[in-house]
């Protein structure tokens, strides 16, 4: 029999199981010869999600024996339009982030020049971003781990594991290099990311919002500003700071139309979404 307090450890442990198994489906396709660049992150993203896909599904129907359409990723009609509008919000933070360090003397404005490179936004940028991070990250945090969290933990506690989780991962993650007083940052950044994607979560009760957000902010951040030097850290703090506004401003809209409860148990607060933002009958929310 499980233990209920060792669930979130042996939970959160699968989740970052299921994750890294998802990745590295990207070192075996880098084994097939003759690929260009671009071909190699069209098979690559495309592999990394079909992996966390199948994954997730066995997981979640043999392992758990749970419904597919509890994890949030059921495609219905307003699917693309909830994660274009998660894009336009992730993009939205980073340009009021950059904004704000500007003006601070932190950064300076240096477009990057992918930025006018379509053909390598279509094959590349997108590709990598969406299909290798958004959708298996949101997949396994988000989807199974929020979901199977929220089953036996208050709405606060599942916010607060998920997202310093997914901080604490940047530790080892590509994106945390620099300085060793910047990479404290670099998880600060991470952690309010994984708080702003978590309230996606909650709004929509589901998952498109969150991969949109999460793939705009991605093909955006670092390409439009340069820190001064030894200023990284004030260029990861505005961006902490502003996507955890964003996050509080995501959940106010929630609570204006069906309150939360952070501390009830899930037995007693495991309400649905509003029926107009509600796409999913079983969204565990």
């Amino acid at each position: 029999m499980r233990s209920d307090r060792l669930e979130p450890v042996w939970r959160s442990a699968l989740a970052v199981a299921g994750l890294f198994a998802s990745v590295f489906t990207v070192l075996f396709v880098s084994l097939i010869p003759g690929m260009s660049t671009e071909v190699f992150y069209l098979v690559a993203g495309a592999g990394v999600t079909a992996c966390a896909v199948g994954l997730a599904w066995c997981v979640q129907r043999v392992v758990e024996g749970d419904s597919w359409s509890a994890l949030g990723l059921n495609v219905s009609r307003g699917s693309a339009v909830r994660m274009l509008r998660g894009a336009a919000a992730g993009f939205a933070v980073v340009v009021v982030a950059d904004v704000v360090c500007v003006l601070s003397g932190a950064a300076e404005w240096d477009p990057d020049a992918s930025l006018a490179n379509v053909p390598a936004w279509l094959t590349v940028i997108i590709p990598s971003v969406l299909l290798v991070q958004a959708v298996p990250e949101e997949l396994w945090f988000r989807g199974y781990l929020f979901r199977h969290l929220r089953l036996s933990l208050p709405l606060g506690a599942t916010v607060v594991i998920t997202s310093v989780l997914f901080g604490a991962l940047h530790l080892i993650s590509s994106g945390a290099t620099g300085s060793a007083a910047e990479k404290p940052f670099h998880v600060l950044q991470a952690v309010a990311f994984g708080f702003a994607l978590a309230a996606c979560r909650i709004v929509t009760g589901e998952l498109w919002l969150a991969i949109g957000f999460h793939a705009g902010y991605g093909v955006l951040n670092e390409r439009l500003i340069t820190a001064g030097e030894g200023l990284a850290a004030v260029e990861l703090f505005c961006l902490a700071a502003t996507l955890a506004a964003a996050g509080v401003l995501f959940l106010r809209r929630r609570h204006r139309r069906t309150p939360l409860d952070w501390r009830a148990r899930p037995a007693a607060s495991m309400e649905p979404a509003p029926a107009e933002e509600r796409p999913l009958a079983h969204s565990g929310i």
